[in-house]
């Protein structure tokens, strides 16, 4: 009860009069009318949270339900410059206020004192907003404008580290995220985007833990500090009957970083699967990918710093699969919340204003999956956030009267723990690999 008393405080305090104020500096609120700051933002918040692609109706609705009645066109009128700024002045205040629950102590998670999991997730923008947040370009399909949403997500305790906003064109290697100092004993697991032998010197040297994917063309050399062919040894192996390498090794030309190697081969069925994505990747590009790299598709192989004798190589594996858990956060909150959707004719100024928004509302909704759902290892956050999404209404008529959005939380974290549950049979989740690691269908 008290993870879900503290909810209750931080709605309350963040969505309170103090909005007003905010209100008046943006200049979204120049004169009080109907809307103050407080009602505004929670018009726009809990409306997109309860209808991803609201229309100027839905936003009236919930307005109504406030009591604060104006018409369909006023609101529209409302999506400006202005409440851009104050929109986003209101996401970093949100961002601030960071909700956590205690450490998940699943068998070798437990081992680390936190497990940071990086990712970035993009969204196209109209062109006008081409200067403020400039896109990646190299294809007619591609955005001139695009937001990259950077994410530092501490998995242990559910907890958003740190949210970052930028120009889809940024380079995740030297990210905040990426650059970010973390604590000693802790795990960092981030994709191919943020191979960086800095950022794992970095880590190194401050007594944290790292896993990662082996990035093709990187350097290695054995202990001795010879140079290996590192493809032509693992072909070698595999002749000799080996499936599995575990090895230390000098990583990387200049750093010469002392780590350790575990290279599996994967079944031939998975195999085929990699190659017809490297054809159609390279086919969008006029080439063909070269007999070297198909064959590199053969293996999977990882990089770490954390140690054979506390984790086998099993463990590896399945921790670098709890990096997926941020892909599904990022499913959620594009399919579900409608993150890069808007409604048909909404202007540009408009679709800026959604995404600032929808991610207000996906943060408190992070909160309540986080102080409701975290410990049950069978948990979908998706079926979760749609019930969630049917007590929009009832979390919005409790704000103002604490005790009684308390008692709100604590019956939808008591339907969220009974109905929102995804069991499998086929294809073991990470929780169930994390309490049976022979579930692990690698053939080795």
């Amino acid at each position: 009860m008290e993870i879900l008393q503290q909810v209750a405080e931080t709605l309350q305090c963040l969505f309170g009069s103090e909005l007003d104020e905010l209100g008046t500096q943006t200049k979204v609120i120049k004169r009080q009318r109907a809307f103050s700051g407080m009602t505004l933002m929670r018009t726009l918040v809990l409306t997109f949270l309860k209808h991803p692609q609201a229309t100027p109706a839905d936003f009236k609705k919930t307005a109504d339900q406030l009591g604060v009645h104006v018409s369909k066109a006023a609101i529209v009128k409302r999506f400006s410059d202005e409440l851009i700024t104050f929109l986003e002045a209101f996401l970093q205040r949100t961002l601030a206020m960071a909700l956590a629950v205690e450490p998940t102590t699943h068998k070798w998670l437990s081992t680390f004192t936190a497990v940071f999991i990086g990712d970035a997730t993009s969204l196209s923008l109209p062109d006008n907003y081409a200067d403020q947040f400039p896109g990646c370009g190299g294809t007619a399909r591609t955005s001139r404008a695009a937001m990259k949403i950077q994410v530092l997500w501490e998995f242990l305790t559910g907890a958003l580290e740190r949210v970052v906003i930028e120009p889809g064109k940024n380079s995740d290697a030297m990210s905040p995220i990426a650059q970010a100092e973390l604590p000693a004993g802790s795990l960092s697991l981030f994709d191919l985007g943020y191979f960086c032998l800095d950022r794992f010197r970095r880590l190194t040297d401050s007594a944290a833990f790292w896993i990662s994917r082996l990035q093709i063309g990187t350097t290695v050399f054995d202990l001795q500090g010879r140079e290996r062919n590192l493809l032509d040894d693992l072909q070698r192996r595999f002749q000799e009957g080996q499936r599995l390498v575990d090895m230390e090794i000098l990583l990387g030309a200049a750093h010469r970083l002392t780590c350790r190697l575990i290279a599996v081969r994967i079944p031939q069925e998975e195999v085929a699967r990699r190659r017809q994505k490297a054809y159609e990747k390279a086919a969008k590009h006029g080439r063909v990918p070269s007999r070297e790299y198909l064959q590199w598709q053969e293996w999977t192989i990882f990089v770490t710093n954390c140690p054979a004798e506390e984790l086998p190589w099993k463990a590896i594996v399945i921790l670098y699969r709890a990096r997926w858990q941020i892909e599904l956060l990022f499913k959620l909150w594009k399919s579900h919340n409608g993150l890069n959707k808007h409604r048909p004719g909404a202007s540009a100024t408009e679709q800026l204003a959604s995404i600032y928004a929808k991610l207000i509302g996906v943060v408190v909704q992070h909160w309540i999956l986080v102080s409701s759902t975290w410990h049950r290892g069978q948990r979908s956050l998706m079926k979760a956030a749609r019930t969630v999404q049917e007590w929009i209404t009832n979390l919005a008529e409790a704000l103002d009267d604490q005790a009684h959005l308390v008692r709100v939380i604590a019956r939808l974290a008591s339907t969220l723990g009974h109905d929102c549950v995804e069991r499998r049979h086929k294809h073991p989740s990470l929780f169930q690999l994390l309490e049976d690691p022979e579930l692990l269908d690698w053939c080795v």
